[in-house]
């Protein structure tokens, strides 16, 4: 695949104020006032019974359709009532993050494009789907995108309208790091799909930004019209877990994943805010419209941290970081700001890293506290994205305490065969972010690890070559010390007879 169209700021004239954000989420004719609570902001669950559901959109009559990873939209009323029969199935194969992941509605819904737009993994790759919505009941129309490689893990698959009436799509590197900074790749990008070319055939979308890790949530600043993403840190198989990151996307710029993590990740673009110690950020929402104290603030929802974020902002500066729900819902995705001034906020306790009650999943409705919020303090003119090779200069940082690089590098990929006869070489090829310590391989024989091979290497790259004896299925793991604790990667072989 040739180098992807890069994006450049000349070809994204933004014109966003607050009155043009808080007009496309005003609620209908007669809806009444916005939700706003005297005092602390409310809390209610309104919604039961979902199985991972990963995103929310809201269509003009104030229903919403929620995506169910499994493959089903389902329509849920204002009120929180969940209809029975799904809007649409969607042929997706669930293979660990995978299956039926954003959706976003169109602009031009209400003005004869009645189509709603979904990220999905059918068979080995993430698409970009249109589907054609009538009454309560979706029909495919046919795929806007694809060409973006799945794995097991790091889909991301947001997807978003922006203000400039283009479709965005955050994809990860799909536990492939080194597709990040792969011009020739759709992994580990922001990608956009220009204008009204979505409503067309298949597109080549533009590449935003590149060098990103796992961005789950792409959300505009209003007023200001600025671009910022969620992106989760390492996790331990790729490096020590933490800094997760929120990212101040500029036209053609690179976040530095692989090669750069933490506050200062110069050449590269350095995040907006940091996380240190891993909340899994997934799904931002910037709360557009007014009388809240909440305004102009952002929510991401924490999958790993149980825990939902309010920042607040100057400008492009976060000047606050406030923990909410702390530890009271189980792990949350997606966050949406409701026709009528309420957030949803959806649990993610289904999908199999959680803790599950027999209530979820679920849907939290929020009513925030009245205020007057922060809409006049976030600065810029209105349409003008930053150009700053640094998203936040290192002078205005918030005083979130700074994570050194860790101590060893991470493990990015290991390559080995799937089967080889007994007696016959075999290969496994290591290769780290930098110049690891001792590094060994292991296979698992009556219950206890037994070393193979021990190597001391003096580069990035660790090759292990052995001959396999006993037939049949062979567990092993690739051990390795990285910031002085010891980690694992497993691999399975499978040993033929000679």
């Amino acid at each position: 695949m040739p180098p992807l169209p890069l994006l450049r700021a000349h070809l994204l004239p933004i014109a966003l104020g607050v009155a043009a954000v808080a007009a496309l989420l005003v609620p209908a004719s007669g809806a009444g006032a916005l939700a706003r609570a005297e005092g602390a902001h409310q809390v209610g669950v309104i919604t039961t019974g979902l199985v991972v559901p990963w995103d929310i959109a809201f269509l003009p009559d104030g229903r919403a359709l929620v995506t169910e990873r499994g493959g089903a939209v389902r329509i849920v009323s204002p009120a929180g009532a969940l209809s029975a029969t799904p809007a649409a199935r969607v042929s997706v194969t669930e293979n660990g993050e995978g299956g039926l992941l954003g959706i976003a509605i169109d602009p031009a819904f209400a003005s004869g494009a009645p189509y709603v737009y979904l990220t999905a993994t059918p068979g080995s790759e993430m698409q970009v789907q249109r589907w054609r919505f009538a009454g309560s009941t979706m029909t495919f129309d046919g795929v806007v995108v694809d060409g973006i490689p799945m794995g097991t893990i790091h889909s991301s698959g947001r997807v978003r309208f922006g203000p400039d009436g283009a479709l965005y799509v955050g994809t990860g590197d799909a536990g492939v790091p080194a597709r990040a900074q792969d011009p020739t790749s759709r992994n580990g990008k922001v990608l956009r799909v220009p204008p009204g070319a979505f409503r067309g055939g298949g597109v080549a979308p533009e590449v935003v930004a590149t060098g990103l890790r796992h961005p789950q949530g792409i959300a505009w600043q209003p007023g200001s019209g600025r671009l910022y993403a969620t992106e989760h840190g390492p996790s331990g198989f790729d490096g020590v877990s933490g800094d997760d990151e929120l990212n101040l996307i500029v036209p053609g710029g690179n976040y530095g994943w692989p090669h750069r993590r933490g506050w200062d990740q110069s050449p590269y673009h350095s995040p907006a805010h940091l996380w240190p110690t891993t909340i899994a950020p997934s799904g931002i929402a910037f709360l557009a419209l007014p009388g809240s104290a909440w305004s102009g603030k952002a929510l991401v929802a924490g999958l790993k941290g149980k825990v939902l974020r309010l920042l607040s902002f100057d400008g492009a500066r976060v000047v606050a970081d406030e923990a909410l729900l702390l530890n009271q819902y189980g792990r949350l995705r997606a966050v949406a700001e409701a026709p009528d001034g309420a957030v949803w906020v959806t649990t993610s306790n289904r999908d199999g890293r959680g803790t599950p009650v027999s209530a979820d999943d679920r849907i939290i409705r929020i009513v925030p506290p009245a205020g007057e919020g922060d809409l006049a303090a976030l600065g810029a003119e209105p349409g003008a994205w930053a150009e700053a090779p640094a998203a936040v200069p290192p002078a205005e940082r918030p005083a979130t305490p700074r994570r050194a690089a860790p101590a060893a590098p991470g493990l990015l990929t290991l390559t080995a065969p799937a089967s080889v006869r007994a007696g016959a070489r075999a290969r496994v090829v290591a290769v780290f972010s930098g110049t690891p310590g001792r590094v060994a391989l292991q296979a698992r024989r009556a219950g206890r690890w037994h070393t193979l091979r021990l190597a001391t290497p003096s580069r990035a790259v660790v090759r292990f070559a052995f001959r396999p004896r006993t037939p049949g299925a062979q567990v092993m793991r690739v051990r390795y010390r990285s910031a002085g604790r010891s980690l694992d990667r497993p691999l399975r072989m499978r040993v033929r007879p000679a």
